[in-house]
């Protein structure tokens, strides 16, 4: 394949901007236009040659093959660092809206899944944000016992737990349900709370939070 020129010439654009339209927009349709506007008009053949998903142009573009794909890999980086910051106005956390538009990015173009935790302090700052679990395509094997030897090492008060459905189904399966179950029982031995377990696939998440799972 050949470098497509939209990539190749993304170098005289700055990472900043790149970043700044992955956050402006929600929707595949939005980002690609962003994308389109930004790298030119081979944006449009790479969401074609990817299977129109967005979800695998980013995929391709982290397993380095696809050529120039530097600028983006560049973009999202800036991007998830900005989000930190929306996560920490001063010392205190953020809105549950900065969380999931971060783990959307965190989470972009990988094919396997993926067990993360944001450890926070008493007053819900962010502390510290692990992967620390990966898995296949459908199922992701959580250690109890290593969550909580993380949250006792950050000295933390809460955690948020998220994880990603490769396979684009958003919906909380019964094990993921199960898992929060077990994971709040077991954090609580140690005061430490579960304030939500977000699911993220592609550009959609769930908050259980917000259904009353948690």
């Amino acid at each position: 394949m050949n470098t497509p020129a939209s990539f190749a010439s993304a170098g005289a654009k700055s990472s900043e901007s790149l970043a700044s339209s992955f956050m402006a927009v929600r929707t595949e349709c939005e980002v690609l236009v962003a994308l389109n506007s930004l790298l030119g008009a081979d944006a449009v053949r790479l969401y074609e040659a990817h299977g129109r998903s967005l979800h695998r142009l980013v995929g391709a573009a982290r397993d380095a093959s696809l050529p120039g794909c530097e600028p983006l890999l560049c973009g999202l980086r800036v991007a998830r660092a900005l989000l930190v910051e929306e996560m920490l106005p001063g010392e205190t956390f953020g809105s549950p809206k900065a969380v999931a538009d971060y783990l959307k990015l965190h989470f972009a173009g990988q094919g396997h899944e993926s067990f993360a935790v944001l450890f926070l302090n008493a007053q819900h700052g962010l502390i510290a944000f692990e992967d620390l679990f990966r898995g296949t395509l459908t199922q992701t094997s959580v250690y109890p016992r290593e969550v909580l030897r993380r949250a006792l090492r950050y000295n933390a008060a809460a955690v948020i737990l998220a994880h990603n459905h490769p396979s684009g189904m958003v919906e909380p399966s019964r094990a993921d349900l199960a898992l929060t179950a077990a994971l709040k029982d077991a954090l609580a031995f140690i005061d430490v709370r579960v304030l939500d377990h977000v699911v993220v696939a592609g550009s959609r998440t769930v908050s259980m939070a917000e259904r009353g799972l948690v």
